[in-house]
């Protein structure tokens, strides 16, 4: 039986739940999250293997519950910058830098691993993170409202600029920034914002 390591069995179970989030990330973030198996996890935590399924159904449910404690924040600081001062095409480019930028940072590697987890996500779980890139993409959509692009125009400059920073951040990945592409970006955006 194993030994309780709290005043009680909920509180145990909370605690070890979250020393299993707690390294899941932390070895997710340190080594990828393909290269992380479950028997990864439950070494670093000091379980059995089969005691992490109490927790945690598969990586990618623990990947999952990060990216929904994450949103929000990634949410909030898009709606910060494409709300601030200046004309829309100014706070698109101002985004569309710091999202280039926060490409570089470590939570960024776990989003990106979020592809890789999606085939191990239930269709519910599947449904929750497509409403998700709706979440992330609904300030770019604002800003583009008030600079005055409706409906299908609207939808496809969001996703062609979301587009253009995705390729601009995979060309910067682990690399000196790229003024030259980065200049071309804000062309871009100027092109394509009234």
């Amino acid at each position: 039986m194993p030994r309780i390591t709290a005043g009680s069995v909920p509180e145990h179970v909370a605690r070890q739940e979250r020393a299993v989030f707690d390294a899941a990330i932390a070895l997710f973030s340190e080594r990828g999250y393909g290269a992380v198996t479950l028997a990864d996890i439950a070494k670093e935590v000091g379980l059995a293997r089969n005691s992490l399924y109490r927790y945690f159904p598969t990586k990618a449910s623990i990947l999952l519950r990060w990216y929904a404690g994450e949103l929000p924040v990634q949410v909030q600081r898009s709606h910060d910058l494409l709300t601030g001062p200046g004309t829309p095409a100014d706070r698109i480019d101002r985004w569309a830098i710091e999202q280039i930028e926060y490409a570089q940072q470590p939570e960024h590697r776990l989003i990106a691993a979020l592809g890789e987890a999606a085939p191990d996500l239930d269709p519910e779980e599947r449904a929750l993170l497509a409403a998700s890139h709706e979440q992330l993409m609904a300030p770019l959509h604002a800003a583009l409202a008030e600079a005055g692009l409706t409906g299908a125009r609207r939808a496809a400059t969001g996703d062609l600029l979301w587009g253009a920073v995705l390729v601009q951040a995979r060309r910067e990945l682990g690399s000196a920034s790229d003024p030259e592409g980065r200049a071309v970006l804000a062309r871009c955006i100027r092109a394509l914002v009234p």
